[in-house]
């Protein structure tokens, strides 16, 4: 019938993969309120690793900006930011 691909491979569903990290456990979580929430959510952020919280960051700035990463690395190195201390 002008299949590509197998019929049984047309009914499989592929899901896209998270933008955000990937270490992170995808499990619903049910508070009794909207503080209980956001208490969970500051510990959360609190035990996450400081780099990791910078690496989610860029990424959703990337997202934001419809930029991947490839176009990031292959952008015009004469615009950057020299960052220097004093004292």
């Amino acid at each position: 019938m002008g299949y590509d691909t197998p019929p049984e491979e047309n009914n499989r569903l592929n899901e896209p993969e998270p933008a955000y990290s990937q270490k992170r456990s995808m499990r619903l979580r049910i508070f009794k309120s909207f503080e209980e929430a956001a208490e969970a959510d500051a510990a959360d952020i609190a035990n996450q690793a400081p780099v990791e919280r910078l690496r989610e960051t860029v990424e959703l700035i990337l997202r934001v900006y419809g930029v991947t990463r490839e176009q990031l690395k292959a952008r015009d190195k004469k615009f950057h930011i020299n960052i220097t201390r004093r004292g």
